[in-house]
């Protein structure tokens, strides 16, 4: 939950933040996804392989701290560059989160119940995301009237400065809560102790591309719809309704509070369904079940002509978008040798955090920007890119079935239980 407040809370800041720097929509978009994404792919790998064989408390401990850290030093940079510097920074740090804590989840819970722990781990990134809008909201409206602040060295500290100080120093607190009370699990059905060589890894990936290479794709382009709305949804109703940040960020974030849990239960009960009756694939059933769902949703929202209707809209593809998590989660994990998790989980990740991350933003950005020539028209941007992805994730979820019960048959013939 704090990474995604800490990453999640520049969305938020967009006003701000080019009104004091003097930035284009691109370069706010670059900011917001790239500059992230970009540190983020480069030190994913190689710490993904350190949390097959090494203590994953540590280094998810030793993330967090750093990421809280970075923004905090969001919120003192005074030019453009040493805002994305620390960007970067807090994109390498939370690097760690995902292979280290989805490694752990399933070295935790039994398979059968896999499903409903990745609902309530996706409960935490979700409610992050909530969070960042929702406090990010509150604090700005807070610190709106107050003057900027000189401090030694030449530092000036605006409203956005002080909203980015306030979401990253208490992450610093929770590392040293999580560092005295988080316990290193065993790992389990594990065949070797040691790190498992990249050509083994390759190999595998390899046996199983028909699988692997549509889901992750499809989970790329999906993520790329998803983070370019998410990033642009309050300058959405800003410039569309009118709306201010103070009024938008609580109630977008409201909105994802409520439709996030909602979406897992119902996510979490249709994947336990479909897997007493087809366990080979259900789990990727649920997926497409649950994407076909959020597709007309995301389109329709951004091209109401009122803005309750359009929250609204908002609220019932939020919850349809958090079903597809619980199976999406699980299915991975379930098919993929404890060995290899750490670094197929980077893959996945990859998938989400740097391509959908790095290139959502700026895709829709440069739609508004190059394409339409006018800020106003952004909500046909976002209506218009989610119309063009969405088949196409569809037709991929739905390539990946039959591959996926053929690699499920393969792990349960290696001795792992279902």
């Amino acid at each position: 939950m704090m990474s995604n407040i800490d990453r999640g809370i520049v969305n938020l800041l967009v006003g701000p933040i080019k009104r004091d720097l003097h930035l284009s929509d691109t370069e706010i978009s670059l900011l917001i996804g790239l500059t992230f994404s970009f540190a983020y792919v480069l030190f994913s790998f190689p710490l993904s392989r350190l949390a097959d064989t090494r203590s994953r408390k540590v280094i998810l401990t030793t993330g967090l701290t750093l990421w809280s850290l970075a923004t905090v030093l969001c919120g003192l940079a005074q030019q453009l560059w040493q805002l994305f510097a620390a960007r970067a920074l807090v994109g390498a740090a939370e690097s760690v989160k995902g292979p280290c804590s989805m490694s752990m989840i399933a070295d935790l819970v039994p398979h059968d119940k896999l499903p409903r722990a990745f609902a309530i781990f996706q409960l935490g990134i979700t409610g992050g995301m909530a969070g960042a809008l929702a406090l990010g909201g509150g604090l700005l409206a807070a610190f709106a009237g107050l003057p900027p602040l000189s401090l030694p060295g030449g530092i000036v500290v605006r409203d956005w400065h002080l909203v980015l100080l306030a979401t990253g120093l208490p992450g610093l607190l929770l590392a040293l809560v999580m560092w005295g009370t988080v316990h290193e699990p065993e790992r389990r059905d594990r065949r070797s102790r040691s790190a498992v060589p990249l050509r083994d890894v390759v190999r595998f990936l390899r046996l199983n591309w028909r699988f692997y290479a549509p889901l992750f794709l499809s989970i790329a382009i999906a993520s790329v719809e998803s983070y370019g709305l998410q990033a642009w949804r309050p300058a959405f109703f800003q410039r569309t309704y009118g709306w201010g940040p103070e009024r938008v960020g609580p109630l977008l974030g409201g909105a994802i509070l409520i439709a996030t849990p909602l979406g897992l239960s119902l996510g979490t009960l249709l994947a336990e369904y479909l897997n007493k009756r087809r366990p080979q694939d259900a789990l990727v059933v649920s997926c497409l079940l649950a994407y076909g769902l959020t597709l007309p949703m995301f389109v329709a929202m951004p091209l109401m002509p009122d803005p309750w209707l359009s929250l609204a809209l908002g609220f019932l593809g939020f919850t349809a978008l958090s079903m597809t998590a619980p199976g999406q989660n699980a299915a991975i994990q379930i098919v993929t040798p404890n060995e290899m998790r750490g670094q197929i989980s980077a893959l996945y990740l990859f998938s989400i955090s740097v391509v959908g991350g790095g290139f959502g933003p700026t895709a829709i950005a440069l739609i508004t920007d190059r394409f339409f020539h006018d800020e106003a028209m952004l909500r046909y941007a976002m209506a218009g890119f989610t119309l063009m992805v969405g088949p196409v994730i569809l037709l991929l979820i739905l390539s990946t079935l039959k591959p996926y019960a053929l690699a499920y048959r393969r792990m349960q013939s290696r001795g792992r239980p279902p």
